[in-house]
């Protein structure tokens, strides 16, 4: 790594540990990766703490064979211990039980999936968060205030969903309180449909967890919140067999908004689905506020979808519409 980017990484680091973050001198903070984690990353972070005032731990684990797939004894045992956890593994920890039990005793945490030094560097590492938070806020109170979404897209999305006790999440980077979480780089309005209601078909024409960029659609037909086929190519086969015999793993896990301005597609969805304006689904477990739990979490990525809740239109064609 040159100089250069060593110091971009760096700041980058500096920012998840004292902007989103917000570390405080004395906190435990575990930096949670896997073998297949960015070191440059992992070692930046290690070192950002330590200049915060902050005790970091290291904790590598074998990667999981899935997102979501519980994370090994040693790891769960050490989040239960601290008070702040970064997570630079190659596939999520988010949706972990051991990270939500973490949480709910007042463990904060950015997750930072599959991130390598060339996403902490340019596009949604270096954003505006303050921006950021700007687009997102609205977004979410729409969705939160609202009934029903109802998604299309012109590659033959058209789904709708209940919103009935839903909260969406503004994801912005930041988790300076007991319990928050989010992503870095982040950007989203996140939220959980009512579990058993998603009715339809979604599109994903963008890119996917464990698949990269999509050579070709994937449309995936839902029945009262259960993916209940999936058609396109290779990829489909792909995600069919991720998902053949887990737990919950066909369940409608997610419906987001992507918002951060500076966001590229990389065929990495922790970026790609940053992106203004588009949208993104998950099969498995629930986002956080959600009921559905499960050992795997997969993302895909709808590149120009058409949003509405209750009517009103706050997505168009890959366009936020929806700004105060």
């Amino acid at each position: 790594m040159t100089d250069w980017a060593a110091v971009q990484v760096a700041k980058a680091a500096s920012n998840v540990v004292n902007t989103s973050l917000a570390v405080k001198p004395g906190e435990l903070v575990a930096v949670a990766a896997d073998h297949n984690s960015d070191w440059a990353v992992v070692d930046a972070l290690l070192a950002a703490v330590s200049a915060a005032g902050g005790e970091g731990t290291l904790l590598v684990q074998p990667p999981r064979g899935r997102a979501g797939e519980p994370a090994n004894g040693i790891i769960a045992a050490a989040l239960a211990g601290a008070d702040v956890v970064i997570a630079p593994t190659s596939t999520a920890l988010s949706f972990t039980p051991e990270l939500k039990q973490a949480m709910n005793n007042g463990t904060r945490a950015i997750v930072m999936t599959g991130v390598t030094r060339k996403e902490l560097i340019a596009g949604a590492g270096v954003a505006d968060y303050e921006e950021v938070y700007r687009i997102t806020k609205p977004l979410s109170e729409a969705i939160t205030a609202g009934s029903q979404m109802h998604i299309t897209c012109k590659n033959g999305s058209d789904l709708t969903a209940s919103l009935e006790g839903v909260t969406c999440g503004i994801g912005a980077s930041f988790a300076r309180e007991p319990g928050q979480i989010s992503s870095y780089p982040s950007g989203e309005a996140w939220s959980a449909p009512k579990a058993g209601t998603g009715n339809g078909v979604l599109v994903a024409d963008g890119s996917a967890h464990e698949l990269g960029f999509l050579s070709e659609h994937i449309k995936v037909h839902f029945a009262d919140g259960r993916a209940v086929k999936i058609e396109g190519n290779e990829q489909a086969d792909q995600l069919r067999r991720m998902i053949d015999g887990v737990e919950n793993g066909d369940n409608l896990g997610e419906l987001s908004v992507g918002t951060n301005p500076s966001a590229r597609f990389l065929g990495n969805i922790t970026e790609d689905k940053k992106q203004v304006g588009t949208m993104h689904f998950a099969l498995g477990n629930s986002v956080v506020g959600g009921t559905v739990k499960a050992p795997i979490h997969v993302d895909l990525l709808i590149l120009k979808p058409t949003l509405h809740v209750d009517g009103e239109l706050l997505v168009e064609d890959g366009v936020i519409i929806k700004t105060a």
